[in-house]
Parts: structure tokens; sequence; C-alpha cells
């Protein structure tokens, strides 16, 4: 009887729906129950070659500092930079970042941090319009050019990725014209960040509807 008692309980909990089944997300929870637990966060960006610490969130409205120029036409760690950038701005009274229902903190090794994003990027096939008037030319030019960003979710404490999305450049958060190769590249990482970043969003808004 006690036996039989067990077996009920155990398919009883099996049966229980998780937070995210069901749920039509924009990217791929694989740790169910360590996603839907995170509340607060950070952003790592030593895989983009500044070291853990180089970017310190000041606050609600506060930036990232900024990576000081190399002197060849870009900033020091380009990759890096662009992410500050996109935190910085989705970070302000209307940003995408108000959305979300997770407090960012300003440092990774802070005692109360749940979890850790981090941002790659690659280059894909695509095409880029490189608006006139550029440093070159007086005429639009189509760009055989594409970025992709890759975002990832950490548990602090195993360090296993907790969830993963993608984003690609979207036209309307390009935010500026681009008028040379390096600037270009900018815009396309920043807006693919962006992407990223606004599926991370929604799906976090998605799971806690769904307890």
């Amino acid at each position: 009887m006690r036996l039989k008692l067990w077996v009920l309980v155990v398919l009883a909990c099996a049966a229980l729906p998780s937070a995210t089944a069901g749920a039509k997300l924009a990217g791929k929870v694989l740790d169910d129950s360590a996603f839907t637990k995170v509340k607060t966060y950070c952003v790592d960006t030593s895989n983009l070659g500044v070291a853990p610490g180089a970017w310190i969130y000041s606050g609600a409205n506060g930036p990232f500092n900024v990576v000081s120029p190399s002197g060849v036409g870009d900033v020091a760690h380009p990759e890096a930079f662009d992410v500050g950038e996109v935190m910085t701005r989705e970070s302000r009274p209307k940003g995408l970042l108000r959305k979300l229902p997770w407090k960012l903190d300003e440092s990774c090794s802070a005692a109360g941090v749940d979890a850790i994003v981090r941002f790659n990027f690659s280059l894909t096939a695509g095409v880029a319009i490189l608006r006139a008037p550029t440093e070159q030319s007086t005429q639009d030019q189509l760009i055989p050019r594409g970025w992709r960003a890759q975002l990832q979710v950490s548990a602090k404490t195993s360090s296993s990725v907790i969830y993963k999305t993608e984003g690609v450049p979207l036209g309307s958060n390009l935010g500026r014209t681009a008028i040379n190769q390096v600037d270009l590249d900018h815009t396309l990482r920043q807006s693919a960040a962006y992407g990223a970043l606004a599926a991370l969003v929604s799906d976090v808004r998605v799971v806690s509807k769904n307890p």
C-alpha cells in the first residue's frame, strides 16, 4: 500500500506543468527551475576582451564605463563597447530593460547575483546599407555584411547555461546612420544585441506570468 502511494505521488509530481510548458518563447530555456528563480543578474563582458569589473553599471540611469579609443579608428574592445552602449541606452526610463522584472547588479561578484548574462557576436551572410554621404562616397552602398548576437544566461552558482537566444539587426532599432565600415559594424552589432535582449525580456515576462 505504501509503495503504491509513493508511485502515485511521483506520477502526480511528474504531471505538474513547468512554467515554460506550452509557452511560446523567442529563446530556449535549458533549466526551467533555475530560470524561474532568477531575481538579480549582471552582465559580464570578460569574454569580449574586457576584464571583469571593467564595465560597471552606476545606477538606474547611469552608463557603463566607456572603453578608451585604441587610436586606430575604433575603440579598444568594440564588441564589449557595443554591449555597454545597448545596456546604457536600454536602462533609461523608457528603455527595454525597464520591462525586465530582474534587477541589474553592478558587479557579477556581488553576493545577491543569481544569473550572469553574456553576449557573443559572429559575422553572418547578409547585406547592409551604408547610407550616403559617407567618408568614401556620396552614394548609398550595399555592403555584404551581417552580424548575429548570441545571448546566454548562466546560473552563478553552477555556471551552467540556463537560457539562450539570438538576435539579428532590425531596421527599426539601427539607431544612427553609419558613415564607414567601422561605424556600420557598431550599428549592426548593437542592433543584433538589442534583438537578443528583447527576446530575453519577452521570455522572462512570459515565464513570470506562468508560475
